[in-house]
């Protein structure tokens, strides 16, 4: 039975699928074609037949292969706890743990504009960063990645940034192989490509969703697509999502620095930095930038 050797647990919207595709590049790596599979969220994983509904999914890989998974649920407290307790029973303690981030308030505008295509959340990000609670406790970086932390040890759980990320994909890729212990690749990877962008999908075309909820289908088909073909696929079936709604103001910008300042100078000192990972004052003066912009725009 095979289970995962690592896993990318998040956090949502901060590039976890190009990280994702990035690894895939590398022919020693195998993950599943179903991305934010999530099964370890839920009881049902530590039971026999959950675990090996766990292991179908690593059914393809090679034994020389790494294998891993992504899910952004896995570092998504309050809605799902225990999870770093059911992936060390399950998946063992030398399991390696992958948690990119992003600099808050940008991971908050595109969270919220996800929600917002999909239906579930309102247009207006000022009223719903304060209705909304999932938009602040999923940006409290420290609170989740110090379970997984305190559960395998700071040596197995690798945070990163995504800005840092881009700016050394490549390199990054290739730290990150010799951490999972393959032999590097990093010329694979193409620095010019963007994964999983909201402007670019909306939801599920309903025709279809019948047929890729088959078993069949995620069993036997999905799995051996190429994934360039899968992006295809979304590109010609899926709608588009609607257009982006209003920036937040510099007034909102300001309440979402104040509720994530003390959460923010916390994962600050769990990476062991001396110095401010994203500099509250540029990232107000961008967003303020950015609204002005979406306001003369608006007006013109």
């Amino acid at each position: 039975m095979k289970l995962p050797d690592f896993l990318i647990i998040g956090a949502m919207k901060s590039g976890t699928t190009t990280l994702y595709r990035d690894l895939l590049t590398n022919p020693a790596v195998y993950m599943p074609a179903d991305k934010e599979p999530g099964h370890l969220c839920h009881d049902e994983v530590l039971t026999e037949q959950g675990t090996r509904e766990y292991a179908d999914l690593f059914r393809f890989a090679r034994e020389d292969q790494c294998s891993g998974e992504a899910s952004t649920n896995y570092s998504k407290i309050p809605r799902f706890n225990g999870v770093p307790e059911r992936a060390r029973k399950v998946c063992g303690e030398r399991l390696r743990v992958f948690y990119i981030v992003r600099e808050p308030v940008a991971r908050i505008i595109s969270h919220h504009y996800h929600m917002h295509a999909i239906g579930m959340f309102g247009p207006d990000i000022n009223e719903e960063v304060r209705k909304q609670s999932i938009l602040l406790d999923y940006t409290r970086y420290a609170t989740q990645i110090v379970p997984w932390m305190d559960t395998f040890g700071e040596a197995q759980v690798r945070p990163l940034i995504f800005e840092e990320y881009i700016r050394h994909r490549r390199e990054t890729i290739a730290e990150i192989s010799g951490e999972l212990g393959i032999a590097p690749r990093p010329e694979l990877v193409d620095e010019r490509s963007a994964y999983n962008r909201s402007d670019r999908k909306h939801g599920r075309p309903k025709m279809w969703q019948r047929l890729w909820a088959t078993p069949v289908y995620r069993r036997y088909i999905q799995p051996r697509l190429p994934s360039g073909l899968r992006d295809r696929m979304r590109t010609l079936l899926y709608p588009k999502a609607p257009p982006r709604p209003a920036p937040p103001t510099p007034e909102t910008v300001d309440y979402l620095i104040g509720e994530l300042g003390e959460e923010m100078d916390r994962f600050q000192r769990v990476l062991g930095r001396s110095e401010p990972i994203w500099d509250l004052r540029e990232v107000r003066e961008k967003h303020t930038l950015q609204f002005e912009r979406f306001t003369a725009a608006a007006n013109d």
